[in-house]
This record gives C-alpha cells, structure tokens and sequence, in this order.
C-alpha cells in the first residue's frame, strides 16, 4: 500500500518538475514577441465653473509684476471733442454783450456850457450849483424850478422832475443854493430832466426870503 502511494507522489512530483523545465526552457529558447502598446487618450481635466472662477480669483490676488511692454502701453484715451470756434464777427459781438455798459462820469461845473447849448449833453448826467425858486407837487414826486445866474447876471432857469426822492414834505427854501445832480434825457432845460440827488450847499442869493419853495 505504502508503495502505491509512493509510486503516485513520485509521478505527480517527475510531472510538476517537467512542467516547471518546459516553462524555463520556453522562455529561454523561444521568448515572447513583445505586443505593441496601444495609444491611449486620456480626457483634459477641466475645472467646474465655479472652481474656475475662484482659481482665476486667486491668481489676481497674488502680486506679480507685468511685462515691460504692457507696463509701457499707454492707457486708451476716448479721442477729444474738436472745440468749434465761433467766427471772429460772432467772438466780437458776444464779447460786447458781456461787457457791462461803462458808466458815464458825472458831469460837474458845466453851467454855463449847458445852457447856452443844453442838446450837447443829452444823455448825460450833471450836477450844477442852482438857487431854489419853486418845487411844485406832481406825480409821482415834485417838479423844482432852479435858476442858474450867470455871468452878466444872466439868469437861466431849468425844471427838474422828482420820482419820489423828496419824499412828501421836502425841506427846500426860496433863493437858497442847493447842489443838483440830474438826468438830462432830452437836451433841453425845461423838459426831459431826472432828479437823482439834491443836497444844500449853505449859501443863498442876496434876494433869498428863506421861505418854502413848496406850493
């Protein structure tokens, strides 16, 4: 019995080692032809949106330096409006417009020029030394008659119209010398002429009765 086993094992054993020398002399004697690799594509990764976003995020943050050429690059600039000039005709009449009306100086101690030839100072202003005959009430103020003596003792008279300055109850005496600053509108003396100020000067004519002008 002992020898049937023995005979058994002996045989699988002669087997297994045969099996294991073909293997070795297999490989030694006729190698393998080695199988060409087949290419194989792998899919890019591609990030979510978000995690995109959030990586590009990041990379503006760090602090890097630019490249020279984009750091010379000038700025885009939005061309110029071309500025329209007005012609010159045009530039002359608006600078005309804007420049105030220059304010005549007053004219002073022109008595007797005035009224030998009072249209010469139509539009002007003046202011004369006059002695006080009347103020008589108009609307809306007084109208005053003043008397100029001039040389020869020539005696001119001129009317004068008040808009309210006087008020209703003007201090103004016969034959006194008052200061008279008026308005001549039309060049003439008994017409066309504005009070703009009227002020005592002390003196009075040798006739003066220093009574109220007012009637």
């Amino acid at each position: 019995m002992n020898f049937f086993r023995l005979r058994v094992l002996n045989t699988l054993l002669l087997f297994l080692i045969g099996v294991v020398l073909g293997f070795i002399l297999k490989e030694k004697f006729y190698p393998a032809v080695p199988t060409a690799a087949k290419p194989a594509y792998v899919q890019p990764y591609t990030a979510p949106p978000a995690a995109a976003a959030a990586q590009e995020e990041d990379l503006s943050d760090e602090p890097y330096l630019a490249p020279d050429e984009d750091r010379a690059r000038p700025a885009a600039e939005e061309p110029a409006t071309p500025r329209q000039e007005s012609p010159p005709e045009q530039a002359l009449i608006e600078a005309e417009e804007e420049k105030p009306a220059r304010k005549q100086a007053v004219l002073k101690g022109e008595e007797a020029a005035f009224f030998s030839e009072p249209g010469r100072f139509e539009g002007r202003d003046l202011e004369m030394d006059l002695q006080m005959i009347t103020a008589r009430k108009a609307r809306p103020g007084w109208r005053l008659n003043l008397v100029y003596t001039g040389p020869g003792k020539k005696i001119d008279y001129l009317y004068v119209d008040d808009a309210g300055l006087l008020g209703d109850k003007p201090d103004l005496r016969i034959g006194f010398v008052y200061k008279v600053r008026f308005y001549c509108g039309k060049g003439q003396a008994d017409s066309g002429n504005t009070l703009a100020a009227i002020a005592p000067t002390g003196a009075k004519a040798d006739w003066a009765t220093g009574l109220s002008a007012v009637e």
